[in-house]
C-alpha cells in the first residue's frame, strides 16, 4: 500500500511540473499585443496624434504599409495642422482597445490630393521607406525624453500625395504577463514528487529487509534437514547391523563358536548319557524336562572331562 501510495504521489508530482511548463509555453500569455487599424478612405495624409505610441509602454514597433513608398515626418504639431488645412486626412486618436486603433476623419470634404508632400520647409525629420515601413518606439520616445526633452509629437504619413497616406497601421508593444499558478504549479509539483520518491525509497528498504528477515528464519530449518536425515540414515545403519548380528547368531553352529570342542575329542563315557536320563525318567515316572536333559548333559560331559586325565594316566602304565 506504500508503495502504490508513493508512485501515485511521483505521478501527481510529475503532473504538476508538466502544468507550470505548458503554462510557461502553450498556456502561457501573449507576450506582446497588437493594436492596428484598415483604412478605407483616408485621404492623402494620416496623422499619428501625439503620445499614441505609448498608450502599450516605451518598447514597441509601428507598422505602416501603403500603396507606395511611404514617408514618416516630424514637425510641431502646430505646423502639421497648418499644413494640412482644408485637406481631406485621417487622425489616429488612441486604442479602443489591446486590438483596436480609433481614428478620426478629419475635413472629409477636403483636398484630396499634396504636391510634393516632403519638400516642406517646416518639417523637421523626413523618413521615407518602401512599404511597410517600421518605426521603433523606444527610439522616438528617447529622442523626445532624452538630454532635449520636448513635448510629445505627432506623425505625419503621406506617401506621394496622390494616393492614400497610408493603407495599414498597427503598433506592437510588448506584455509582460504570464499565469500566475505557474509558480505554484512547479512549487507543488516538485515538493509532490520529492515526498513520492522518498516514500518509495523507504518502502524499498522495507521490503528487502522483510525479506532478509524471511531468508534468517528460514536458513536455521533448512540447516537442520540434513541432521535428521543422516540421523534417518544412521537408524537403517545400526537396525540393519543389529539385524545381521542376530542372524549371524541364529545361524552360527554352536560348533563353530571359539572354544567349541572338536567332536572327535569328547570322552567315550559322554556317549549313551541320553540313554541314562531316558532311564532315569522311566524310574521315577516323571518326564524330565528339556532343562533337567540340558542340565544332565552338561553333567555328562563335566565328568568325562574331570575323570579323563587319570584314564589316561591308567592306560599310559
Amino acid at each position: 500500500m506504500q508503495r502504490l501510495l508513493a508512485v501515485l504521489l511521483v505521478l501527481v508530482g510529475l503532473i504538476g511540473l508538466a502544468l507550470g511548463r505548458l503554462g510557461e509555453t502553450t498556456w502561457a500569455p501573449e507576450t506582446e499585443t497588437t493594436a492596428s487599424v484598415t483604412l478605407e478612405d483616408p485621404g492623402p495624409a494620416v496623422v499619428i496624434d501625439p503620445g499614441v505610441l505609448y498608450v502599450g509602454g516605451e518598447q514597441g514597433e509601428v507598422t505602416i504599409e501603403g500603396a507606395s513608398d511611404v514617408s514618416v515626418i516630424t514637425a510641431s504639431n502646430s505646423d502639421i495642422d497648418a499644413y494640412l488645412d482644408g485637406v481631406h486626412h485621417t487622425r489616429i486618436t488612441g486604442a479602443s482597445d489591446w486590438s483596436t486603433l480609433s481614428t478620426e476623419d478629419v475635413e472629409a470634404d477636403g483636398e484630396d490630393e499634396i504636391s510634393d508632400p516632403t519638400s516642406s520647409d517646416l518639417w523637421r525629420s523626413v523618413e521615407t521607406s518602401p512599404s511597410p515601413h517600421t518605426l521603433d518606439v523606444h527610439d522616438f520616445w528617447a529622442a523626445e525624453n532624452g538630454e532635449e526633452e520636448q513635448v510629445y509629437r505627432a506623425l505625419l504619413i503621406v506617401t506621394d500625395g496622390t494616393e492614400a497616406g497610408a493603407e495599414k497601421v498597427s503598433i506592437t508593444w510588448p506584455v509582460d504577463d504570464e499565469n500566475e499558478w505557474v509558480p505554484y504549479a512547479y512549487a507543488g509539483g516538485a515538493a509532490i514528487a520529492v515526498i513520492g520518491l522518498v516514500l518509495l525509497v523507504v518502502s524499498l528498504g522495507r521490503r528487502r529487509d522483510e525479506d532478509e528477515d524471511e531468508i534468517a528464519a528460514a536458513a536455521p530449518d533448512a540447516g537442520a534437514e540434513p541432521e535428521e536425515s543422516s540421523a534417518d540414515e544412521e537408524q537403517p545403519a545400526g537396525a540393519a547391523a543389529g539385524a545381521a548380528a542376530g542372524a549371524a547368531a541364529v545361524t552360527s553352529d554352536p560348533l563353530d563358536a571359539p572354544g567349541a570342542r572338536s567332536v572327535g575329542e569328547q570322552h567315550v563315557w559322554s556317549f549313551g548319557a541320553e540313554d541314562r536320563g531316558e532311564e532315569a525318567a522311566d524310574a521315577s515316572g516323571v518326564e524330565p524336562s528339556d532343562a533337567d536333559a540340558a542340565g544332565a548333559d552338561d553333567a555328562d560331559q563335566a565328568e568325562p572331562d574331570q575323570e579323563r586325565p587319570a584314564s589316561e594316566e591308567d592306560q599310559e602304565r
